[in-house]
């Protein structure tokens, strides 16, 4: 009897230990998984309106170059030229992939139908085949297309102004992504970026 009490006891205190160790690390870990989070953020925002900043220049060109607004609960990223036109609208878009959860980052000219730039934030797709939308093989596809009536991704032969070339063997991922910007950018033009709103943005 004697003999499993201390067995117990082992565990508990082993348990106990654990479950410190476990949120010490937690804890001063957050702040550095946030922080280098917060940065891709920015970094992916710059890259997606074809800005590259030095490396150790990232929050400095982020702060120089763009403007953060926050309409109606969503954040959007706005860069303006240097005689105050609007060039690049930016905000993240997200939906269900193949395996996982799918979140993007798109970048829009200021008619919010152009793309100027797409990014991959964070997906859970196979490797090797859906987890190739993080790739600029098929980033770069999306620059100059536009949203017009909408985005296409199809298998192979992609020539009209607003389709895509699909992963080959991830078809269903491709798609996805297809789904989520047509969805996401729409619903952002009729419910945040509205004809009024983009005129306000425009000439501020």
């Amino acid at each position: 009897m004697k003999k499993e009490i201390w067995m117990v006891s082992v565990l508990l205190l082993v348990a106990t230990i654990s479950a410190v160790v476990l949120g010490l690390v937690n804890v001063t870990t957050k702040p550095i998984i946030e922080k280098n989070e917060a940065q891709n953020l920015r970094k992916a925002v710059l890259h997606s309106m074809e800005i590259t900043p030095e490396a150790d220049k990232i929050e400095e060109t982020f702060k120089d170059q763009i403007e953060t607004r926050e309409i109606d609960g969503k954040t959007v990223y706005l860069r303006y030229n240097d005689e105050g036109g609007l060039e690049n609208v930016a905000f993240e878009v997200s939906g269900s992939g193949f395996q996982g959860q799918v979140e993007a980052l798109i970048s829009l000219a200021p008619d919010l139908q152009t793309i100027k730039g797409l990014e991959i934030l964070n997906q859970q797709e196979t490797p090797g085949l859906g987890a190739r939308i993080t790739e600029d093989e098929f980033l770069r596809q999306f620059k100059g297309k536009v949203l017009d009536p909408e985005l296409l991704i199809v298998k192979s032969g992609a020539s009209g102004n607003n389709e895509i070339d699909a992963i080959t063997g991830a078809t269903r991922t491709s798609k996805a992504v297809q789904k989520i910007i047509n969805e996401d950018v729409e619903n952002v033009r009729s419910n945040m970026l509205t004809e009024d709103r983009m005129e306000e943005l425009t000439h501020e």
